[in-house]
């Protein structure tokens, strides 16, 4: 809840502005995500299962965050471009 009130208060600028960090962030944390998939898996099949396997699945949650919260802005921006 407390990202819409903070994406409430900007204005369209601001949440331009936002969109393109949180792309960039969202673009960056895409990339890590593959390199700790495939390290998991170049892991597992040298050394089996270790902390690295599973690793990717720990980021998980902050990737659908901000999956979650570009779509807001996105929503937000057209909502005042109208």
């Amino acid at each position: 809840m407390k990202e819409n009130t903070e994406f409430a208060k900007l204005d369209l600028e601001g949440l331009k502005k936002k969109e393109k960090a949180l792309n960039i962030s969202l673009k960056v944390l895409i990339g890590m995500m593959i390199m700790m998939v495939l390290a998991g898996i170049y892991l597992f099949t040298k050394q089996g299962f270790s902390v690295f396997t599973i690793l990717p699945v720990a980021f998980l949650p902050i990737l659908m965050t901000n999956i979650k919260n570009v779509k807001k802005i996105r929503e937000m921006i057209t909502e005042r471009e109208k």
